[in-house]
């Protein structure tokens, strides 16, 4: 049971991390001595791998206590489990004959055994049914307790975070008319040990069960520790710096488009991105990584190519309606369009507040282009969190029913499709992010206006929702954390892009939000003077104006949508319609005074803030003539 709740805790924090609007912050204290560790000891060896050492903390000695009794008896259940699977047992043998054979791990001697400074790995299979090469990964768990009651993981430093997040290399990938995707092959593991720290990686192994269990050593970044994801990235980083200069093209993708082990990038032209196939495989090959799984949307990026490198299923062709996973999202590269899968699966047993809470985990929409569909799970979500049962009871009724309706509905969702390509080539781009909350949610979401020749593309390039605090508060407050996201929201994608921007516009169907923002925020109450503040920072230049609600597409983004509704509505792929037509044709920007339009009782507002609001709204008309 402990096991599950782990894992249901991580579904949660990967499903949140990839709703969050995430600002780079100068690194911890913790993250610096990471930074001066890697820097101080790392090395390479004839082959041009990397050595690296794991990032002890200070009193690493007193917190790793014994533990290959507990790693023993994690073998012995796991030997039992391999033995009632037989085709588990095949393919986790071959998983570790191939660690050995690739000298990814050795036995230790018996006088090696007795080093005081050890740890030993309890392991367990990983099923990965989406790979297109390993379905058994062996994964290593380093949160395991010791005597002393600590993990190695708490004994170690995790390390910053040195590749741009998941929303901006996405966002980048859809900046490119010519793409390119692909990974590296068993990233981690080409990255070595020093040998000082390999006796804290180890593991207890046989073949057979008629062979006393015998102790192996892993000597390269293992995935399961904390340091590892760190390591294995800032490793990526060094190898640009020590070899980049000759490859200037690969040297700069390198730090813009990788993500964890996974290539997403492209370029302007089939031309442009030969050759950057070409310098990312020789400039990785100097530290001993082999990209492969190549994919592109034109064919020809991949012509020289041996079969086993391309990741469509057939070499240089594309099968009917062929699908590549490029970081958990579905891409068809032959019509280029972004799709969505639901990972929900019909279950007979009766739906638990655990059950549902880790099926909405598994959706996975990074740059919102399904929103409104989401929300609702958001939402639900909430309502399991108030929820007085057990994690394992069946739910009251309305729950079950509002949540079995949701997961019927969400298999349509695959009929979706999202250009990937949202730019036209050369051409004027401005961007359009609209606000709105309701009493249940509220959102953001930000559209591209590209205009080339005559030719106007509109296309959504992200959208961003919240649900409503437990803590009611009024609408007007909600529509303005709408406008505090859709500033965050316009600047996280303005900084991914590297698109020339000529205008952006902030859209809105508040009049009392447009109100706040006319005025300096210190002639507010707190509340409202600090996300004034926070708006008027981010958005600084641009345009606050008003549309009318019925075609403000955060609209759905607040309210959410049953998925049969949303893949009949028009205005959330596109924008409003008028959008694609001249400035002239755009709605007027001045809304009603608000006290013309505020109703303390129906905003939630006291009649005392109204009056104040009423006499705010006066002094600003008077100013404004």
């Amino acid at each position: 049971m402990v096991v599950s709740m782990l894992s249901l805790e991580d579904s949660l924090e990967r499903f949140w991390k990839t709703e969050e609007l995430t600002t780079k912050d100068n690194y911890s204290s913790e993250e610096r001595h990471c930074e001066s560790c890697y820097q101080s000891t790392v090395s390479r060896n004839s082959e041009g791998r990397y050595i690296v050492r794991y990032p002890r903390k200070p009193d690493f000695n007193v917190m790793l206590g014994e533990s290959k009794s507990s790693a023993l008896r994690r073998f012995e259940l796991l030997e039992r489990r391999l033995k009632q699977n037989s085709n588990l047992k095949d393919e986790y043998h071959q998983f570790m004959r191939e660690y050995l054979s690739l000298g990814h791990m050795r036995l230790v001697e018996a006088d090696d055994e007795n080093n005081s400074q050890t740890y030993y790995l309890p392991h367990h299979p990983v099923f990965k049914e989406a790979s297109t090469t390993t379905k058994i990964r062996v994964v290593f768990d380093g949160s395991a307790k010791t005597s002393s009651g600590f993990s190695l993981n708490e004994a170690l430093c995790v390390g910053p975070v040195v590749q741009d997040d998941l929303l901006t290399i996405v966002l980048r990938f859809r900046t490119y008319p010519i793409a390119l995707v692909g990974d590296i092959a068993k990233m981690y593991r080409q990255v070595l040990i020093h040998p000082d720290d390999s006796a804290l990686q180890r593991i207890l192994w046989r073949f057979s069960d008629q062979t006393p269990v015998q102790t192996y050593e892993l000597l390269t970044v293992t995935y399961g520790l904390g340091p590892s994801s760190y390591l294995a990235t800032r490793t990526l980083q060094q190898l640009t710096e020590d070899e980049g200069i000759s490859y200037a093209l690969a040297g700069a993708t390198i730090k813009k488009c990788f993500y964890v082990d996974d290539f997403i990038g492209g370029a302007q032209t089939i031309e442009e991105t030969i050759r950057l196939r070409t310098e990312l495989s020789d400039l990785l090959h100097k530290g001993g990584f082999t990209l492969r799984k190549w994919t592109s949307n034109q064919l020809e990026v991949l012509q020289g190519l041996p079969n086993d490198e391309i990741g469509t299923q057939s070499a240089l062709h594309f099968s009917p309606n062929e699908t590549i996973k490029a970081l958990g999202i579905s891409w068809e590269p032959e019509a280029d369009h972004l799709r969505f899968d639901s990972q929900i699966r019909c279950s007979n047993e009766p739906p638990t507040k655990r059950t549902i809470l880790s099926d909405i985990a598994k959706l996975f929409d990074p740059l919102g282009l399904i929103a409104p569909v989401v929300v609702r799970a958001k939402i639900l979500m909430q309502e399991l969190w108030l929820l007085s049962c057990g994690w394992d009871d069946p739910v009251p009724e309305p729950i079950k029913t509002k949540w079995e309706k949701y997961y019927h509905e969400l298999a349509n969702i695959s009929e979706h499709r999202v250009d990937r390509y949202a730019f036209l080539p050369d051409s004027v781009v401005q961007l359009h992010t609209f606000a709105d909350a309701s009493i249940s949610a509220y959102g953001a979401c930000t559209y591209v206006r590209c205009e080339s020749k005559g030719e106007v593309k509109i296309r959504l390039l992200a959208s961003k929702t919240r649900v409503a605090p437990l803590k009611r508060i009024s609408i007007p407050r909600l529509e303005l954390c709408a406008a505090v996201l859709a500033a965050h929201l316009h600047a996280q994608i303005k900084k991914a892009i590297d698109v020339n921007v000529s205008e952006s516009y902030f859209w809105s169907d508040s009049s009392v939000t447009l109100h706040w923002l006319r005025s300096p925020p210190n002639v507010w109450p707190t509340y409202v003077a600090n996300r004034v503040s926070e708006i008027q920072q981010f958005t600084h230049g641009c345009q606050w104006k008003h549309v009318p609600g019925c075609e403000n597409p955060a609209d759905l983004d607040s309210r959410g949508m049953s998925v049969d509704e949303f893949l009949k509505n028009d205005i959330w792929i596109s924008g409003p319609t008028w959008l694609s037509r001249p400035l002239q044709d755009w709605p007027e920007s001045i809304p009603p005074s608000v006290s013309e339009i505020l109703d303390p009782l129906a905003e939630g507002i006291s009649p005392r803030t109204a009056e104040r609001y009423t006499r705010m709204d006066t002094k600003q008309r008077n100013y404004s003539r």
